[in-house]
C-alpha cells in the first residue's frame, strides 16, 4: 500500500534513532497505518515519519508496540535494543541494521521499495514532499511459527539507510531473528549493499 503523506520531511539520522517495546497502543500518533490478521496476531503498522511502530494484538488480549523513532523518553539506541527477549509469553526478536550508501542510492533504493510495496497487501510505503528519496517501509509476513515484519527507513540527505527484522512468537516455539535482516525477501534486500563489501 502506498500512503500518501503531506507532512514535510524532517531530517533524521540512524544515529538519533532508538527502539523501544513497550505494552499498549504507540503513544505517537502515526500519518498512515495499515491494519493485518498475521496467524494468531493482529498486527497494525504505523508509518510516523522517518520512523516506525508496529502494535501486536496478541491472543490473550494483551498488545505490545514496538517503536523505533527519534527522541524515545523510554527507549534505547538501536544498538543496545535486544536481539531476544519475552513478554506476555511472547518470543520476540529484533535486528537492526545501518547502511552509508550515498545519496543518489538511497534515491534508487526509494524507487525500489516504492515499486515493492506500493501493490503488496502486507506492506506499506510513504514518502515525502520535497524530499526524493525520504521514505519509510514496512512489510509483514506470516511464519510457521509465528509473524515477522521488515522495515527501512531512508535518510537521503545522510545517504544513510536503516533495515530492521522484528519476529514475534509464542513463547514456547521461538524463532531466530535473521542475521541478514532482509536477505533473500527481494531485491531491496540487496540494494546498496554492494557499497559495503
Amino acid at each position: 500500500m502506498r500512503a500518501s503523506i503531506d507532512v514535510p520531511f524532517r531530517d533524521a539520522a540512524a544515529a538519533d534513532l532508538g527502539w523501544a517495546l513497550e505494552s499498549g497502543a504507540p503513544s505517537a500518533p502515526g500519518l498512515a497505518h495499515l491494519d493485518l490478521a498475521a496467524g494468531p496476531f493482529a498486527l497494525r503498522l504505523h508509518v510516523l515519519g522517518a520512523s516506525h511502530a508496529v502494535e501486536l494484538a496478541l491472543p490473550g488480549g494483551a498488545v505490545v508496540t514496538e517503536t523505533v523513532a527519534c527522541g524515545l523518553a523510554a527507549g534505547r539506541a538501536l544498538a543496545g535494543a535486544p536481539e531476544r527477549l519475552e513478554v506476555h509469553g511472547l518470543s520476540y526478536g529484533f535486528t537492526a541494521h545501518v547502511d552509508v550508501p550515498g545519496t543518489a542510492a538511497v534515491v534508487a533504493l526509494a524507487d525500489e521499495l516504492l515499486a515493492a510495496l506500493a501493490e503488496d497487501p502486507h506492506g506499506i510505503v510513504a514518502t515525502f514532499p520535497g524530499a526524493p528519496g525520504a521514505a519509510t517501509g514496512l512489510r509483514a509476513r506470516v511464519e510457521p511459527d509465528g509473524v515477522a515484519w521488515d522495515t527501512w527507513h531512508l535518510y537521503p540527505e545522510r545517504g544513510e539507510v536503516v533495515r530492521t527484522r522484528s519476529t514475534a512468537a509464542p513463547a514456547d516455539a521461538p524463532s531466530e531473528p535473521d542475521a541478514g535482516a532482509t536477505a533473500g525477501a527481494t531485491p531491496l534486500a540487496t540494494a546498496g549493499a554492494e557499497a559495503h563489501r
